[in-house]
């Protein structure tokens, strides 16, 4: 005789909670440094930069800024060609998007035939170099290339050169960022602080759109009271109740049950949601701060985040970019332009001096009835090193 539970509850289990990917240079068997813990650092902050739309608005408008409206060399329009289908503008559009998501770039560079400096550069997608070990004067010899590092069998690592002169390899690996103390082979992003608050912005999402789409999170408890089936049954029963209801479009179905008498009828228990909108709407004010913070932007209406019951106020606005300019745009000009700088010097052997001319945030006072530029001093439109 088959035993049957007098009483059977089947339980949901949730996925495993958020695992937050640490900075780390790990150094082990392998040739090449890991970038992070799981050597998918870069990865982590181009997931972030495409699901987060704070972070991506943040970083958008950083890199809108980085670019500017126009690159000069020596005063003149940057049209030298450094391949033979992009201008070095086009090359510092690239980096620049690098340089914003993970405080580094990289180029591969091509020397001359005589040897003597560089022919053309590429860009290349930082996030898929490693770098190797320091060698005994603490320089960086090799670095790491794969076009796909979660699949490092399929795409195995070729290893190339840094670039060096005085190097034999034609095609080297220009590798550059910012120091940061205690940091060897790898940048530490600059907007690091707000990286758990983005990883917050995107859970939050992904819990209300779950919240929605799993229908099936209970509003109401069915009891059948007229026996426990046998396994089989049972569970056929929790696939039909699941098939059913596990939709976001099953709001507001009817449930029909049956019984053979009336004190046999299922038992339907009402069950109150947790209510979550006013502790994910605070939640998610702290968030957007927090992000913008590490950002360094002041005024949220640069980025396109209007923050509800206050209005535009056109001189906050004024201060709140010549801020944004000048705090965070122009050291990021700064930086790259020299990188830029030498790069040309490798690849000519003059010097230059490139020019960025600055966005705008209004137009000029005939061309919108009044609206002026807010850079109130002239030599603030450009960075010049």
């Amino acid at each position: 005789m088959e035993n049957k539970k007098k009483n059977d509850l089947r339980m949901f289990e949730f996925g495993a909670g958020a695992q937050l990917p640490s900075f780390e240079e790990v150094i082990n068997s392998k040739p090449y440094v890991f970038f992070g813990n799981d050597n998918l650092w870069p990865q982590h902050s181009i997931q972030m930069y495409n699901w987060s739309s704070i972070m991506r608005a943040c970083a958008n408008a950083v890199i809108s800024g980085v670019i500017g409206k126009n690159m000069l060399i020596d005063g003149k329009e940057a049209i030298k060609m450094v391949n033979s289908t992009e201008t070095i503008y086009d090359i510092f559009k690239k980096v620049a998007i690098d340089f914003v998501i993970h405080n580094g770039f990289s180029l591969n560079t091509i020397k001359r035939r005589d040897g003597e400096g560089i022919a053309n550069l590429y860009h290349m997608d930082f996030s898929k170099l490693r770098s190797g070990r320091v060698d005994d004067f603490d320089y960086v010899k090799t670095y790491w290339y794969s076009a796909d590092w979660t699949l490092v069998n399929k795409y195995k690592p070729v290893e190339l050169e840094s670039f060096s002169l005085a190097a034999d390899a034609p095609s080297q690996v220009y590798y550059a960022f910012p120091y940061h103390p205690n940091q060897k082979y790898y940048p530490l992003p600059y907007w690091i602080g707000g990286r758990m608050a983005t990883m917050l912005d995107i859970e939050m999402m992904n819990y209300e759109l779950n919240y929605i789409q799993q229908g099936y999170f209970p509003s109401l408890f069915i009891s059948l009271n007229n026996g426990a089936a046998n396994e089989e049954e049972r569970d056929m029963i929790y696939r039909h109740m699941e098939e059913r209801f596990s939709s976001g479009n099953r709001a507001g179905s009817m449930i029909l049950a049956f019984s053979d008498s009336k004190e046999n009828e299922p038992t339907i228990t009402p069950i109150q949601a947790a209510n979550n909108a006013d502790m994910f709407l605070a939640l998610s004010d702290q968030v957007e701060q927090k992000i913008l913070t590490s950002f360094n932007i002041t005024n949220p209406l640069l980025v396109g985040i209007k923050t509800a019951g206050q209005l535009g106020n056109k001189n906050e606005m004024v201060e709140g970019y010549e801020h944004f300019i000048k705090s965070v745009i122009i050291p990021k000009q700064q930086y790259l332009i020299r990188e830029f700088e030498k790069l040309l010097f490798f690849m000519d052997g003059q010097t230059h001096k490139i020019t960025i001319e600055q966005n705008k945030l209004f137009e000029d006072e005939t061309a919108t009835g009044g609206m002026v530029n807010p850079l109130q001093n002239p030599q603030d439109t450009q960075v010049e090193i």
